[in-house]
């Protein structure tokens, strides 16, 4: 039954989508690089294979709707090679401005994605997460993920299903169904620049052990204060540890998002700037999410 709740919203969304998309209208089917990934031309490395180098920043993290207590702008360096028959590799490292350690994350990731025909695109892929010594990140409770989507162009809105699955010292499963469109402005500043523009908004449901654990975590860490006497059920001033844990186990929505990337391309060029606003849902009793903004901006090289 708390896996049926969790599921409904975004069945409903899907049906409706199907209900209100028409034929298509020849527009491709969109980019299968991660989300959050900056769009860049790859017509030429889908066909003979090749290397993306991509430096960003950002003014803040969040994971699965998750974020912590504090504010966390970063910097990343991220080089990714893909081969012409859709097989990828990447490592992504990332430094927190306002931790002493110099790479907080360290993202390596393979797998492989594709078009199955003219209107449908999957992917797969393993990724494993490696963090500094007392990481104040929420992703930090957990070091292993599997990954997949399937996406249908249906012509006026692409849609993409993706299901993670997180193991380790925890163990999640969440869906996140994507709704995005994609607008491209050819001959911008140049003859060979183009603007495209791809709005989305997303629902994400799942279980979220992880971020128990991370709130765990972070207060042996000394990241964040211990719980407040007489938070548990009712407001008794018991521990709410069976709330709690009953909670992380439930297949809920956890988070609504809505994203607006703009990308300027010019050859083996891209520069993206994308703004993001997050609003998560169902929270632990201990969790100190709430509903924010995140900016990040790139710049990619092609070869």
């Amino acid at each position: 039954m708390f896996f049926l709740r969790g599921i409904a919203p975004l069945l409903g969304i899907v049906f409706l989508n199907a209900w209100l998309s028409g034929p298509a209208a020849g527009q491709a089917v969109s980019s299968s690089q991660p989300s959050g990934t900056p769009s860049a031309p790859t017509d030429s490395i889908s066909r003979h294979g090749g290397f993306t180098a991509t430096l960003s920043y950002g003014n803040n993290s969040s994971f699965f709707g998750r974020t912590q207590t504090t504010r966390l702008p970063y910097a990343a360096g991220e080089l990714t090679y893909k081969s012409r028959v859709g097989v990828w590799g990447s490592v992504m490292s990332y430094n927190l401005f306002d931790t002493s350690s110099f790479i907080d994350e360290t993202d390596v990731s393979v797998g492989w994605d594709g078009d199955l025909s003219k209107k449908v695109d999957a992917s797969v892929s393993y990724s494993r997460f490696l963090f500094a010594e007392n990481s104040p990140l929420v992703k930090s409770s957990i070091n292993n993920s599997l990954d997949g989507y399937v996406g249908l162009d249906w012509g006026y809105v692409y849609s993409r299903l993706n299901a993670s699955y997180l193991f380790g010292e925890t163990n999640d499963f969440f869906l996140v169904l994507d709704q995005s469109r994609y607008f491209e402005i050819d001959k911008v500043l140049t003859p060979k620049g183009y603007l495209s523009i791809q709005p989305r908004v997303s629902v994400t449901a799942g279980t979220q052990r992880f971020a128990e654990t991370s709130i765990e975590q972070q207060q042996v860490r000394g990241n964040q204060s211990r719980p407040v006497p007489g938070r548990g059920p009712a407001g008794t001033g018991t521990s709410p540890t069976t709330t709690t844990t009953t909670t992380t186990t439930q297949f809920r929505v956890l988070n609504y998002e809505l994203r607006v990337p703009v990308t300027y391309s010019l050859g083996i060029w891209s520069v993206q700037a994308a703004w993001r606003y997050a609003l998560p849902v169902n929270l632990l009793p201990d969790d100190v999410s709430t509903a924010r903004s995140y900016f990040t901006t790139s710049l990619s090289l092609n070869l």
